[in-house]
């Protein structure tokens, strides 16, 4: 599931819309695309939606920055997947 929001940051309002659309029927999986990599206070409460969901949802933010790096491996013939692999695990540490 992605969300777009063209905003100079996520706030906590975008956060728990995305959170309400994770579920059994769109997966617990989603993204927000957003102009800036998020706050500090907006990954806390990215941490704590996963740690009050059960079972877990995992919101990823993508910002320019990383649309942008994953068209540069796109152009490289490599897969842009292992960009946002790699944001899943950093999720999944940091989170502990």
């Amino acid at each position: 599931m992605f969300e777009t929001k063209n905003t100079k940051g996520v706030e906590s309002d975008h956060i728990n819309q995305t959170a309400t659309y994770l579920g059994d029927r769109l997966g617990r999986l989603g993204f927000i695309v957003t102009r800036q990599p998020v706050e500090h206070a907006q990954r806390l409460k990215l941490f704590s939606v996963y740690n009050d969901s059960q079972p877990r949802k995992i919101i990823l933010v993508l910002s320019d920055a990383d649309m942008d790096a994953m068209l540069d491996l796109k152009c490289r013939g490599e897969s842009p997947m292992r960009y946002v692999q790699r944001l899943y695990r950093q999720f999944r540490t940091n989170v502990q």
